[in-house]
């Protein structure tokens, strides 16, 4: 049975022993391995998981084979953000994935376990860190980047509701069966 360490949303861990994990189930058994614990055996949710660890650990590949790994950006729920290589032995469940992951200055292959629930998305990037600098600048003093997308956005919106119409707008049936609008006046 391997080791893992679940990493719970509240911040809690545990260490567990656990069948092969394959999130076909929205819940996992674990036997406790807690020092302190009262617990012998749990299940648990895996909407209560932001990510389990499993306890093998290896050298990472040679940098030949890592740049034929996919680069990509865990986004969590919660904002946190995991920019690592991926391998390509991915297995994806019912209910989350499994990666084997090298961050981009790490010296460790780790292999992590996440349920969907704690991800807003897994995405593929096409170089580590594409934002402009100021940007990277801000979020590192704290500044919500998220406000200022926010801004651009809807000034965005406001500026095209702005925009003249050359022709008069059709009813929406009319639109979606391909009627021409009404004649003005």
């Amino acid at each position: 049975m391997p080791r893992v360490v679940v990493l719970f949303h509240d911040g809690e861990l545990l260490f567990a022993e656990t069948p092969e994990i394959t999130f076909d189930l929205p819940v996992i058994e674990a036997d406790v391995r807690n020092v302190d614990s009262n617990a012998e055996r749990a299940i648990i949710p895996l909407v209560a998981v932001r990510q389990l660890l499993l306890e093998e650990v290896a050298e990472p590949p040679p940098d030949d084979e890592l740049q034929t790994w996919d680069r990509a950006a865990f986004h969590f729920l919660d904002g946190h953000v995991l920019r690592a290589w991926v391998g390509p032995a991915a297995r994806l469940g019912v209910h989350g994935g499994i990666w084997e992951v090298v961050e981009p200055q790490g010296l460790e292959r780790r292999t992590l376990a996440i349920p969907y629930t704690s991800l807003k998305g897994v995405f593929r990037l096409r170089q580590w860190d594409s934002r402009p600098a100021a940007e990277r600048a801000a979020r590192a003093a704290g500044v919500p980047i998220h406000l200022e997308q926010m801004v651009r956005v809807l000034a965005e919106r406001e500026s095209r509701a702005s925009w003249p119409r050359d022709r008069p707008a059709a009813p929406l049936l009319d639109r979606l069966r391909g009627a021409a609008p009404p004649p003005p006046g």
